[in-house]
């Protein structure tokens, strides 16, 4: 979907009837537990006056959609002008993303809503786009309860501090599911799925795939180096096809290693002792080391996709 077609999908909020529930998303001995609860508001059109706030928000000349370049596959980097999608397929999110809509069918309606421990809310809707009726759900992960500190309210003959706590709806989101597809507006959204846990699952494996390849020295440091700092999530854009090449290819390895500045020892392995070529090593496999076109160096970047 492109940037186009998100602006279509805000452009259309107005359109249908919507429906909120909170979410408690959280890891519970080692495992990523989501629960629902379904709030009804009493007051005619609330809903509906806030969901037009908020797609005018996002429609209008300079509003929040504005600050978007465009809409990409996630790959682990982190650039705040793009909206990253993950297909619900992805390995990254399936299996928290199954229980998250399993709890979202099934909510828990036990006890009081105000008492219901929510990190996120979502507003659930149904609008028609290209003649088709399309699920569409707008999470916001943040508490959505607020006690206003210092507040009086009138109570017919004088002000009072109010000790009540409020259900507060904020003009933003933080990730948008269009079908089967989630769109992040931001990195709040890696906690909804709990995605560093994934591509620290991902980099374990892709690790030890290198070092079975047989091109690094010390197989200790490696595992400690590669999978330390930001380098996790640098390999859910792991390059398979780089790591093939550098196993199977001695003048390929060898050039890239002088392109980069690999140290190498002199058995042709790639030296894992130092956290530095370490690093070096991860960015070039996983598709973050590029050569500068202008002047032949090596260069840091955030992300590779086809330019045209």
């Amino acid at each position: 979907m492109s940037l186009q077609k998100i602006q279509q999908v805000f452009s259309k909020l107005s359109n249908c009837m919507w429906s909120l529930q909170l979410i408690h998303a959280r890891e519970v001995h080692e495992e990523f537990v989501y629960n629902a609860h379904d709030i009804v508001v009493t007051t005619p059109d609330a809903i509906r006056k806030f969901i037009g706030e908020l797609e005018l928000a996002y429609t209008k000349e300079k509003g929040r959609l504005s600050k978007y370049q465009m809409v990409c596959p996630y790959d682990g980097s982190t650039e705040g002008d793009i909206i990253y999608k993950i297909d619900f397929s992805s390995k990254l999110i399936s299996e928290s993303v199954e229980k998250l809509e399993n709890a979202m069918k099934n909510p828990d309606m036990k006890g009081n809503a105000l008492e219901f421990p929510a990190n996120a809310y979502v507003l659930k809707g149904n609008i028609l786009m290209d003649g088709i009726r399309t699920s569409v759900k707008l999470f916001t992960i943040i508490s959505p309860f607020k006690v206003l500190k210092h507040s009086f309210m009138w109570d017919g003959d004088s002000f009072k501090v109010s000790p009540d706590k409020y259900l507060l709806l904020r003009g933003y989101v933080d990730v948008v599911m269009v079908d089967r597809t989630a769109y992040l507006f931001n990195m709040n959204g890696e906690k909804l799925f709990n995605i560093e846990r994934a591509y620290k699952s991902v980099c374990r494996n892709k690790v030890e795939d290198i070092i079975d390849n047989g091109i690094v020295s010390d197989e200790s440091n490696f595992r400690q180096y590669a999978a330390s700092g930001h380098n996790p999530r640098k390999f859910v854009s792991f390059d398979e096809d780089r790591l093939k090449k550098m196993k199977e290819d001695a003048n390929f390895k060898n050039r890239m290693a002088e392109k980069f500045g690999i140290m190498q020892t002199p058995e042709g392995m790639f030296d894992s002792s130092d956290r530095e070529n370490v690093n070096r090593i991860v960015k070039f496999l996983c598709k973050k080391g590029m050569i500068d076109p202008v002047n032949d160096n090596p260069v840091e970047v955030e992300g590779t996709r086809r330019w045209m």
